[in-house]
């Protein structure tokens, strides 16, 4: 068992205490180029199953509270985020490691779609709500994931229940952090006006994304696939079109120099495969012009998701009930006092 001192978010990040935490298990669960993540269980002060993240970085000098995934965290929390329960540092070897711990779910999407895992049309449109749950609350806060694909989307399959993770790339939009470099978001979810070199950074940025990945959940397959920036171009404007001037102006780029190309559109270019409903939500997201995109909030209103309200609730393939969402429309969440929160496995 592990024990130390860590700083626990309270209050909406308002207030910072001290507490001593214990966990065992520390099962290494994901790993990147600068940072590692942990399951484990915490014991004190409060039992829960929890991820733990440590980062580090030869550039990483600056203390816990001045890193910016930990900033952001502090500042959030809504049940369809991977939120920051506790946060402490370590020295090692004379590199700073920050060591986040967080929310957990057991499954990760991207995962699940390489074992071969696929979802059926009301598992999708019930990950899907709570994806954007998750955007809309991040819109309203005005803070911009910036990386939202698979392997940031935790799930708790037997539940039915989707968590958001990872803000590491994330970015708060109303201070200078909202300009940068376009090569931003994992090229497969990656928006047309990043695609064509706009360094303008927005929540419609997070809507294509996620809509992208909605895609996966009732396709089981991936939309834009490029081999490369040049080849998600190209598949992009297949589907779409050249943009037009308006598009061009909107995004704040210069016109592609790629082939001008006749719209496909996405009935025909993914053969037919989805309802009609799945494919008015989807062309309300998959539009070039970033303005033109429905916010999260308006997303949540259209026909798709309302099942999620419809009594009695309809039966998973699982054999359980559509768990109880609306709540998660909700955008005034206060952090829970966590010494009150128990899991279902305590």
């Amino acid at each position: 068992m592990t024990e130390l001192k860590a700083n626990q978010i309270t209050d909406n990040g308002q207030i910072i205490k001290e507490v001593r935490i214990s966990f065992t298990g520390h099962r290494l669960c994901g790993s990147g180029r600068f940072s590692n993540v942990y399951n484990c269980k915490l014991i004190t002060p409060y039992q829960k199953e929890v991820a733990i993240k440590n980062v580090w970085s030869d550039t990483i000098q600056k203390s816990a509270e001045e890193y910016v995934e930990i900033q952001i965290l502090s500042t959030l929390y809504h049940p369809a985020l991977a939120n920051l329960l506790f946060y402490y540092s370590q020295k090692v070897e004379e590199r700073n490691i920050h060591c986040l711990v967080l929310e957990f779910m057991p499954q990760e999407m991207s995962k699940l779609r390489e074992k071969g895992v696929k979802f059926d049309v009301l598992d999708a449109k019930i990950y899907t709500f709570q994806l954007f749950c998750a955007v809309a609350y991040l819109d309203l806060m005005k803070i911009a994931h910036l990386d939202i694909k698979p392997q940031n989307i935790i799930l708790n399959v037997e539940l039915g229940l989707l968590k958001l993770a990872d803000f590491g790339n994330a970015r708060r939009l109303n201070t200078s952090e909202k300009m940068g470099v376009s090569y931003q978001v994992t090229r497969f979810y990656r928006p047309p006006e990043l695609l064509f070199g706009s360094n303008q950074f927005s929540s419609a940025i997070d809507v294509w994304s996620a809509g992208c990945v909605s895609f996966e959940f009732f396709a089981n397959h991936t939309l834009f696939k490029g081999k490369d920036t040049v080849d998600q171009m190209n598949l992009v404007i297949t589907v779409l079109g050249y943009p037009t001037d308006e598009d061009v102006r909107s995004m704040g780029v210069k016109r592609p120099r790629v082939a001008k190309k006749v719209a496909r559109g996405l009935e025909q270019y993914t053969s037919n495969c989805l309802e009609g409903v799945v494919y008015d939500y989807l062309k309300s997201i998959i539009i070039i012009d970033p303005k033109k995109r429905k916010t999260a909030s308006q997303i949540l209103k259209l026909p798709i998701f309302d099942v999620i309200q419809m009594r009695p609730r309809e039966i998973r393939n699982s054999g359980k009930p559509i768990p109880e969402l609306e709540h998660l429309l909700k955008m005034d969440y206060r952090r829970e006092d966590s010494s009150s929160e128990e899991s279902s496995d305590k």
